[in-house]
């Protein structure tokens, strides 16, 4: 890879606010697609100049509906109402509630009560919770699957002189999204942002690494990594959005797109791997495959790159177009890295913290190092607080990407917001070069009876390269650090799986080592961005 240690950042437009983003490009980008995807069989494409009619309609509404505060509850699958609904609220200098489409019924309403929600813009297969949200507070339900009504309706006040829209004075420090942790353990907690907060975080993570043009949107846009990667900073650099909306749908979609990168979790590219190798072994053509990377490898090193060519009917099932991976809320392995690699794609490790905004440090495109994060975005800076002999210590963040606190919880705000630093609760170090490495979670560690720490993530990343081991979650059990696996190779892989964990344990240090393997029939549950819930 090519790494260059002082390659300059990427110079970046700024802009006063969000309203001033979307109207500049608005005119910039007039015709060209902000948004793309399929519905009912057929293609549609929102240009960048209707993107912003639309908001400014929706925006128009909603600042129509008579409400001197509007809390709007945002729930409903990944969708251009979704985003429209947004960026009308935000900057209408509202506040946005964007609610987990996963979560059940009675959580979806907790949150709605504890938000104060006064408005609920919901896509109709939430339509159950309706009576139960109005007891709670909800003045006003707004169908997404009826949006083009609400847009006109907003249209016709524009067209009668309605200015209110338009007068709206949002402050960028005021907040204006309270985003619920999806959290792997305890209660949500709902981290307060303002627009400087994610404008910020926008414009120094495209500084730090340069993005192909054009992406598919494939997580959940209430997950704030989503939004941020999958929208905000493509709309502030002009490039188009596909937007998916099923797990079903995924490949389908990338093959529609022809993207230049997509922004995912470590599971797509596990899964991605599985169904590129998968597909070949139908072909049987995995011996000549397996020979065309070892040929293209010895080329590279002769200066020679032929990916491209070599691999196209791999690229092809991505579109052709694929460049780049970028990944975050979970280790990534050098296995995937080496292997995409050869195939012409490269893989951006970096690491985010929704009270961040989400992204707080990426790898960058001329510079990568493996098993690091990357470099923190400019703008902000990252400290390691009481490191131990190994450098390893609670990673503290500070800068205009720190939220503003806790929704309504003084106690938690203060507990992680001391002089100016958020303590994140990872624990981590930072090199020499100042490359981010993160290491374990604070609240999973396990502290063992001769007071040595293990961080349980570290030997999960072991164990996912054992042969037949699908997902993992390592804890301590009466004192024993113990393993528990799920395979989808069932039982018949157990007695096997038992012998490649002893072999692996030989070269773990012995207060680390796995002594107790529990098997488990069914995958772990895991969160919307398909991170195991542990405990």
């Amino acid at each position: 890879m090519n790494m260059k240690k002082n390659e300059p950042y990427n110079q970046i437009r700024h802009f006063a606010d969000l309203r001033d983003m979307l109207c500049t490009n608005a005119k910039e980008f007039a015709a060209e697609p902000a948004f793309q995807y399929e519905s009912a069989g057929k293609r549609t494409e929102i240009t960048y100049s209707k993107f912003w009619d639309d908001v400014c309609a929706f925006g128009a509404y909603l600042c129509s509906l008579g409400l001197e505060k509007a809390k709007v509850g945002l729930v409903g699958n990944n969708c251009y109402e979704w985003i429209v609904t947004y960026f009308a609220t935000v900057i209408s200098a509202e506040m946005i509630f964007p609610l987990d489409k996963e979560l059940g019924d009675p959580e979806l309403l907790t949150l709605i009560k504890a938000g104060q929600c006064n408005v609920l813009v919901y896509s109709k297969g939430k339509k159950n919770i309706l009576p139960q949200a109005e007891e709670l507070g909800v003045e006003h339900f707004l169908c997404m699957d009826e949006f083009e009504d609400i847009l006109e309706a907003g249209k016709a006040l524009i067209e009668s002189g309605d200015k209110r829209f338009f007068e709206c004075n949002a402050s960028l420090d005021d907040v204006c999204a309270v985003i619920y942790t999806s959290g792997t353990t305890g209660n949500p907690k709902g981290v307060m942002l303002s627009q400087r907060n994610l404008m910020s975080d926008a414009i120094h993570s495209l500084e730090n690494l340069s993005i192909p043009k054009g992406t598919v949107l494939l997580l959940p846009l209430n997950h704030t990594f989503g939004f941020m990667a999958g929208v905000l900073c493509q709309l502030w650099v002009g490039f188009p959005v596909y937007i998916n909306d099923s797990l079903k749908t995924v490949l389908k979609s990338i093959q529609a797109a022809k993207p230049g990168h997509l922004s995912v979790v470590p599971l797509y590219i596990k899964s991605f791997y599985k169904n590129i190798w998968s597909n070949v072994e139908k072909q049987g053509k995995t011996k000549q495959l397996k020979a065309l990377i070892k040929a293209s490898n010895a080329m590279r090193k002769a200066g020679i790159d032929m990916r491209k060519t070599f691999f196209k009917p791999v690229l092809k099932a991505f579109g052709g177009n694929l460049e780049m991976l970028i990944t975050g809320g979970a280790p990534i392995d050098d296995f995937y890295m080496k292997a995409f690699d050869d195939f012409g794609i490269k893989i951006i490790n970096g690491y985010g913290i929704t009270e961040c905004s989400p992204i707080v440090s990426t790898n960058r495109a001329c510079w990568i190092k493996s098993g690091s994060v990357g470099l923190p975005i400019p703008g902000m800076h990252a400290r390691i607080d009481e490191p131990n002999e190994n450098g390893e210590g609670e990673v503290c963040i500070k800068g205009d990407i720190v939220m503003k606190g806790y929704y309504e919880n003084q106690e938690a705000t203060d507990a992680v917001l001391i002089d100016g630093w958020f303590h994140t609760g990872d624990i981590g170090k930072i090199d020499e070069d100042g490359f981010l490495y993160i290491t374990g979670r604070k609240k999973n560690m396990i502290l063992t009876g001769n007071g040595k720490n293990v961080y349980p993530e570290e030997l999960e990343n072991l164990l996912e390269q054992v042969e037949n081991v699908t997902e993992v979650v390592v804890y301590s059990e009466d004192d024993v650090i113990t393993a528990e696996i799920y395979t989808e190779a069932g039982a018949d892989a157990h007695e096997q799986i038992k012998k490649d964990v002893m072999e692996l344990n030989k070269d773990i240090a012995g207060y680390k080592q796995i002594r107790k393997i529990k098997f488990r029939k069914e995958e772990f549950v895991k969160t919307s961005t398909k991170k195991i819930k542990r405990g």
